[in-house]
């Protein structure tokens, strides 16, 4: 701040001297009149005052120069702004409505204006504001820009197409007003135009794979294989490495589970495709192995997950699904050990700590279990999952105390999520019950009950 003001008086020390009555204009000394002078040197000590953040005495000031000038619409802006940095847009929007009444061809002044209708939330008046913008300054593409998002707001879906378009003419076409145009259609429901304007951002753009990728995709989640096929067929002559398109394609092939996730294994071992759509195209199986168990399923699937850990040793993603397919296959002793490859090669997944620590609570293998807890509640202290399995784990090694004080912290976390809440609870009720004190131990568990039904816990509590 003291630079500032350092540099705010350096500037003032170069201003003229506005005291003084005469001026020289165009190198002639012409006397200018008093009430002029008096004007500028408000004007400027008002401008000073707001630049630097006063704005009691920034309001005082303008004030003082509409009051005696009503006709001065700078002065109005400042006002607006000065009242603005107060959050009163109320009288802000009073302000400015002045200045744009005073100079209305001031484009400055309407964006104000209509920035100011947006805060206050009037959502027409700003769509309005915009509208004679966009008529005085066609050329201006920002302007369509904010005429199209007005225009949702406002929820006038073909207004906002209008201005996409003219962007889209002013600018050319791009992939933010691209999605944007594809968005609108489809909650049109018109789903050919939908498409449309991804064709249109594919033929713009032939050399971009990724266009072609959502224009697939797009009809995939439409229903309509055929077309997506065609897309992913051309996206791979053009393009013989595309990965998704290359995977996409053999997914269509069609067959059982086993035979298409045979089909894929040299696209899994080719380390030009990248993990991101291998692991994609893994997911809807891991959803069907989560569902029930499914041995040949299983089977298929851990093969793929030792193919990427060979084809991808350095990507902790490749040992973390792998982990996934070995933990919902059962294999938990296995899918340990590709977590904990997972975690040294990148510690910042809480989920990969989750099931890690799940595990270790199965096999009761409370001390390591209490370690890991640890390092994870150092690295995620936000996560109360983090306190509630380091509560398990000291409970689990009778060090009761220590439990306690995670859990009580863990019961501040939970928020909303009575599951957990219960969970934290119950858990602090064993603890108490470790440490001999039926009471408190029979006060959590009530409380536990009332964030979800748990019949085992129920006859917990009815045995005390």
């Amino acid at each position: 701040m003291q630079k500032l003001i350092h540099l705010s008086f350096f500037f003032l020390l170069l201003l003229p001297d506005f005291t003084a009555a005469q001026n020289t204009i165009g190198g002639v000394q012409t006397l200018v009149p008093e009430a002029e002078v008096k004007r500028q040197s408000q004007f400027l000590n008002a401008e000073r005052e707001r630049l630097l953040g006063r704005w009691d005495k920034a309001l005082e000031a303008y004030k003082e120069i509409v009051f005696e000038f009503p006709d001065n619409d700078a002065a109005w802006y400042g006002l607006a702004r000065t009242w603005s940095a107060k959050d009163d847009v109320v009288n802000a929007a009073n302000a400015i409505a002045q200045a744009v009444k005073l100079s209305p061809e001031n484009q400055w002044y309407i964006l104000y204006q209509a920035d100011l209708y947006e805060r206050n939330g009037r959502n027409r008046d700003a769509l309005e504001t915009y509208e004679a913008i966009v008529r005085k300054f066609p050329e201006n593409p920002e302007y369509h820009e904010k005429l199209a998002y007005l225009a949702l707001l406002n929820e006038d879906p073909r207004r906002a197409l209008k201005a996409l378009d003219k962007l889209e003419s002013l600018r050319g076409i791009t992939a933010k007003s691209t999605a944007q145009k594809h968005l609108i259609y489809k909650g049109l429901g018109d789903m050919k135009k939908a498409a449309e304007v991804y064709v249109k951002l594919v033929n713009a753009y032939p050399d971009n794979p990724d266009y072609r990728h959502q224009l697939a995709d797009f009809y995939e989640q439409s229903g309509d294989s055929a077309a997506a096929r065609k897309v992913w067929e051309e996206t791979l002559q053009k393009f013989p490495d595309d990965p998704l398109a290359r995977i996409s394609l053999a997914q269509a092939t069609g067959g059982t589970d086993a035979q298409y996730l045979a089909s894929v294994k040299p696209l899994f071992a080719d380390p030009k495709v990248g993990i991101d759509a291998k692991i994609k195209d893994l997911m809807p199986f891991l959803a069907r192995l989560e569902s029930g168990k499914d041995p040949s399923l299983a089977a298929s699937l851990t093969e793929l997950g030792s193919i990427l850990e060979k084809t991808h040793p350095d990507e902790a993603k490749a040992w973390s699904v792998s982990g996934d397919i070995l933990y919902l296959s059962g294999n938990d002793a296995v899918a340990l050990e590709k977590y904990k490859r997972c975690i040294q090669l990148n510690a910042g997944v809480f989920s990969v700590w989750r099931n890690t620590l799940t595990i270790l609570e199965s096999r009761k293998s409370f001390s390591e279990m209490m370690d890991i807890a640890e390092k994870a509640l150092d690295l995620f202290p936000n996560q109360p999952e983090a306190y509630l399995m380091y509560g398990i784990a000291a409970n689990g090694l009778n060090r009761f105390d220590e439990a306690l004080a995670q859990l009580n912290q863990a019961v501040l976390m939970t928020g909303n999520n009575a599951p957990l809440r219960a969970r934290v609870l119950e858990c602090a009720g064993d603890a108490w019950l470790g440490k001999g004190n039926r009471e408190k131990a029979r006060d959590s568990y009530r409380k536990a009950l009332e964030n979800g039904d748990n019949p085992e816990l129920q006859k917990k509590l009815n045995g005390l």
